[in-house]
């Protein structure tokens, strides 16, 4: 069997899914001010840099936010940002057209005076299905107040002091550093809630389990097996398949075959790659061995299955 290499599961999860920063806008508002958000994104996100805002979803509570937070709030949640609970806002759209700084491709402002609030805004897009679950464990606003040193609020400070200036190549070191915030800020958010985190997330605190989600992401071609997983974490076979589905959900090679799976939709999403090529890429002996599985799973044959999620791509982009 090929050795596997260590991962961090989090990170490989996102990117595989290709989390980036769809849009960025750092903005300096004198009150009164209000915008209004549409549930566009997969997921937004909000740090505040200077002053304090108040974040208003359209089904819930409204969330003060000061110098130093930051708030995800979930694709779905439209919302509003503003100086007050209840204040007159713009669109979104409107605001981005009538307040962009001369000269700048992502500064904005509501007037020339001294602001009383100063905030960047990222939005993010996931391509493919592999966030799903991740996404749909999160509250539809998360409020994460960093601790002063951490490694979020270093990042923070990093993507803000770039977001202030205008240099070559700007977009990919935001991308990197919204990643990086992304990252640092789900941690965050399922560490202190355990109870509300997927259960990969908790599991990975547990040495065996933990071990071996790290060694199916470093090597998902692999042939394991349960023995093969339990021998690399020292464990026997019965006592690691008991807790790998007590703490994920589901057992070994079940959660192998899913993985599998995600990896396989996403080749033929988005990528011209012959059937097998990705059958040999994601563990299966022959290309008929992967249509069969992929069959199973999904009722549909690999190829049939591109044609469909293809149309459906092209659909959804077709504007109304």
């Amino acid at each position: 069997m090929r050795s596997s290499r260590p991962v961090d599961v989090l990170v490989d999860l996102l990117e595989r899914s290709r989390a980036r920063g769809a849009a960025f806008a750092f903005s300096a508002m004198t009150a009164p001010w209000g915008l209004n958000f549409p549930a566009t994104y997969e997921m937004g996100i909000h740090a505040i840099v200077a002053g304090a805002v108040t974040l208003e979803p359209e089904h819930g509570e409204p969330l003060q936010l000061v110098a130093g937070d930051l708030a995800l709030v979930r694709g779905d949640v439209a919302h509003q940002l503003a100086h007050a609970p209840g204040a007159d806002c713009m669109s979104l759209p409107a605001f981005l057209e009538t307040g962009a700084v001369p000269g700048s491709p992502r500064r904005y402002a509501n007037g020339d005076g001294a602001p009383d609030a100063e905030f960047f805004c990222g939005a993010y897009l996931f391509s493919g299905d592999l966030c799903a679950s991740l996404l749909a464990e999160l509250p539809p606003v998360a409020h994460v107040r960093p601790h002063a040193g951490g490694s979020l609020r270093l990042a923070l400070d990093l993507l803000a002091r770039e977001m202030a200036r205008d240099a070559p190549g700007q977009q990919t070191i935001l991308d990197r550093l919204l990643d990086v915030v992304l990252v640092h800020a789900l941690r965050e958010i399922f560490a202190r809630d355990l109870g509300t985190a997927p259960a990969w997330f908790r599991a990975l605190d547990d040495p065996e389990v933990g071990a071996a989600l790290r060694a199916v992401h470093g090597d998902p071609a692999a042939g394991w097996t349960v023995g093969t997983l339990a021998a690399q974490v020292g464990l026997s076979r019965a006592a690691f398949a008991r807790r790998f589905a007590q703490l994920v959900g589901e057992p070994p090679l079940e959660y192998v075959t899913s993985w599998r799976m995600a990896l396989a939709r996403e080749r033929l999403r988005d990528t011209d790659d012959g059937l097998a090529a990705i059958a040999h890429d994601v563990g299966y002996a022959s290309e008929f061995a992967f249509a069969a599985a992929f069959k199973r799973r999904h009722g549909v044959a690999p190829g049939r299955w591109r044609t469909q999620s293809r149309e459906a791509r092209d659909r959804q982009a077709v504007p109304a």
